[in-house]
């Protein structure tokens, strides 16, 4: 079956996470084919690869967020379901088919989705929102979106639904690929499947990635829920005043610092970063 799996794996300076992964799936999916879209390294990744996995076609990208290298892999991926994943994911035998099956037993679903662990075992927190897709989880559920973490889509069905949003620079890029594939007509699956995740792993410490994870939900909100967004932006404004006055944290401070400037004047669609 893995003859049938392009997949395309995400990293930005995680070499010793990425070997990891990569051993697995070369040990677990020997026949698929593997890509590696690599954002601007500084730590020799992208070397790495090219001598160590001589097969893994690698995409020397620079660093423009998680969707622009998403999409650069979409665009070179050549087999009928395309898995697009974190370096930071470590698969197991099985994972890929549950989704496969999944996917295949419903026509109309365009992605899945995984349960997705952290390494304490415990389920990976997507708010308050989220957590109701998880009760009494036994078969595949059609939800509002799965995480960018590892989604499995049907490639004929990215010809109607296109590639990420490149204006989602990180956060946010998943909720609304999924959001734009069901307006399109299409269901999103989240799969009874234990999957880990490390998380976190190419976040460094940076008060724009706090800010742009605010900007991306504002985006979203502006693009896809207009009649909320007023509301939204209402709500984000306070909050970061409030943090501003109360959070001792200077890194968390600075980003709601910039957050604010952007929300008094500063274009939403443009990133904090790079």
């Amino acid at each position: 079956m893995s003859r049938d799996f392009s997949i395309l794996i995400v990293s930005h300076n995680t070499q010793g996470i990425l070997s990891e992964c990569l051993q697995r799936l070369k040990a677990h999916y020997p026949q698929a084919e593997l890509i590696v879209a690599d954002s601007g390294s500084t730590d020799g990744s992208p070397d790495w690869v090219a001598a160590a996995y001589p097969e893994v076609r690698l995409l020397r990208l620079p660093n423009r967020g998680y969707a622009y290298a998403v999409n650069r892999g979409l665009e070179v991926a050549q087999r009928p379901w395309v898995v697009e994943m974190n370096s930071d994911v470590y698969l197991e035998q099985g994972d890929l088919e549950a989704l496969q099956m999944a996917l295949e037993a419903n026509p109309r679903a365009a992605m899945a989705g995984p349960t997705l662990y952290t390494p304490q075992g415990r389920l990976q927190s997507f708010g308050p929102l989220y957590a109701p897709n998880y009760c009494n989880l036994r078969r595949p559920r059609a939800v509002s979106w799965v995480s960018g973490a590892l989604i499995m889509a049907r490639q004929s069905a990215l010809q109607e639904i296109g590639g990420m949003d490149e204006r989602f620079f990180f956060y946010n890029e998943d909720l609304e690929w999924c959001t734009r594939a069901r307006r399109k007509g299409w269901q999103v699956l989240l799969v009874p499947r234990r999957v880990l995740h490390l998380g976190g792993s190419s976040t460094p410490k940076d008060p724009r990635f706090i800010a742009e994870g605010y900007r991306g939900g504002l985006l979203f909100t502006r693009d896809y829920y207009p009649y909320l967004h007023g509301l939204h932006r209402k709500a984000v404004w306070l909050e970061a005043h409030l943090r501003l006055w109360f959070e001792a944290h200077p890194m968390r401070k600075e980003s709601y610092r910039l957050l604010l400037d952007r929300l008094n004047g500063g274009p939403l669609d443009v990133p904090f970063l790079p």
